[in-house]
């Protein structure tokens, strides 16, 4: 940048930093231009909510400093994100501003509050996804009596991941309920630490790994590029499954992650016909080697390919064997950028399924178990992404599963028969665990 754009951006808005997007805020800044340009379906695509109800007494002046003072603290979280250079640019205010509301509801019923609190939600992602405008990290205090409120917080997936959601919310408790906090880790460290690396290498391991790889692995309609609207399947996997999925993981001295992976890319398998399939993982980001990492507020994740490979010899052990092979080799290079990946693999694309294991749980009673003034009855979250189908999973006593997918490419019944194969899948993988 020249320094009279960076005198430009000064005057509009006072700036304390200016940053580089990471390749993957790149890739979502991409993909949200291109869904405000669509029919309306996802206009709040890569928005990412919090619906958290509460009882008791609730100091709205309180609760707004500590909303503040967080941002204050990860300023990087009001970030306006400016697209007319030649690279984007992050650009990060002096004084960040709070995007926030109080609102009174008037409905007399619990459906009715609801439904109140529904289009309130749905106002709010569509706020983030403008990311032309203002900040797009929002929050809404919705009173629906005089104990009762709904604590709603938005923002657009750029400026956060799930592991940054649980960190804002605890901070923001802990401020409230004047607690003392450590000192912040700057946003800046990871993305100075991303630059440093080398991509060279990186590209040279996933080349290795992606070598011999012929067809993307795409279950979406073939051609299609427009995105339709989303619905959601979930299911519970029984506790004695979830027991004996641990179980053999502990003896293949692997993760319950690669083992509802292994399921996955069968379930891949016999969708699309391949027995070399692909699919995209949300790796952490977080380095072992940056200090502070976890701790950072941001969006480090990344999205990177896990190709599974079978023939008719391929026992249950093999296949885990080889995830967790592959893993090995590719940990240190999880940072590269999916286009570079794609580029190092040769292809366009690799896959258009992700899987997500959510080994971020928040405890939502522990953000207000320090007082007995406030106590958390409910919470709720949503997000969407751009593939036409993801599966997601919450670690537990038993599996939560979330399929996440476009309507317009699959119906619920299909959905739904995919789901049962996959509880099918990993009981009986769990089963023998000789295999």
């Amino acid at each position: 940048m020249s320094q009279s754009q960076i005198d430009d951006l000064d005057r509009r808005y006072r700036v304390a930093d200016i940053l580089p997007l990471t390749p993957l805020q790149q890739g979502l800044l991409f993909h949200t231009t291109v869904a405000e340009g669509s029919d309306g379906h996802l206009e709040d695509l890569y928005s990412v909510q919090l619906d958290i109800a509460l009882a008791g007494d609730v100091d709205s002046r309180r609760l707004s400093d500590a909303v503040h003072t967080v941002i204050a603290r990860h300023p990087n979280l009001a970030a306006r994100f400016c697209d007319q250079f030649d690279h984007p640019v992050q650009v990060i205010a002096a004084d960040p501003e709070i995007m926030w509301q109080h609102v009174s509801l008037d409905a007399d019923t619990d459906a009715g509050v609801d439904k109140q609190v529904e289009r309130l939600c749905v106002a709010e992602r569509a706020a983030v996804c403008d990311l032309s405008g203002p900040p797009v990290f929002r929050a809404v205090l919705a009173q629906a009596c005089d104990d009762r409120y709904r604590f709603i917080i938005t923002g657009h997936h750029i400026l956060m991941d799930g592991w940054s959601m649980p960190i804002v919310l605890q901070e923001i408790f802990a401020v409230y309920f004047g607690q003392s906090l450590p000192p912040p880790v700057s946003y800046r460290r990871f993305v100075a630490w991303l630059a440093e690396q080398d991509h060279d290498a990186a590209q040279a391991v996933w080349r290795k790994v992606l070598n011999g790889f012929e067809a993307p692995t795409l279950v979406g309609s073939a051609g299609r590029t427009a995105l339709g609207p989303r619905a959601v399947e979930t299911m519970q996997v029984s506790a004695e499954t979830t027991q004996a999925i641990t179980t053999l993981a502990r003896c293949r001295h692997t993760t319950v992650s690669t083992v509802l992976q292994a399921a996955w890319a069968q379930i891949l398998m016999g969708l699309t016909g391949q027995r070399d399939v692909a699919f995209g993982t949300v790796v952490s980001g977080r380095p072992t080697d940056l200090p502070g990492a976890e701790q950072i507020v941001g969006l480090m994740i990344n999205t990177v390919p896990v190709r599974a490979t079978v023939d008719a010899d391929t026992t249950v052990a093999d296949l885990l064997d080889q995830l967790q092979s592959t893993h090995n080799d590719t940990l240190d290079h999880q940072h590269l950028a999916l286009a570079d990946i794609h580029r190092a693999a040769g292809h366009d694309q690799l896959f258009d399924t992700l899987f997500v294991y959510e080994n971020y749980p928040l405890d939502p009673d522990a953000l207000t178990a320090a007082a007995g003034e406030l106590r958390v009855t409910g919470f709720s979250g949503r997000e969407y992404n751009h593939y036409p189908l993801t599966i997601a999973v919450a670690p537990g006593p038993q599996l939560d599963i979330r399929i996440e997918y476009d309507t317009t490419q699959f119906d619920t019944t299909r959905i739904e028969r995919l789901a049962r194969r996959y509880q099918r899948l990993l009981a009986s993988m769990s089963a023998d665990l000789g295999e």
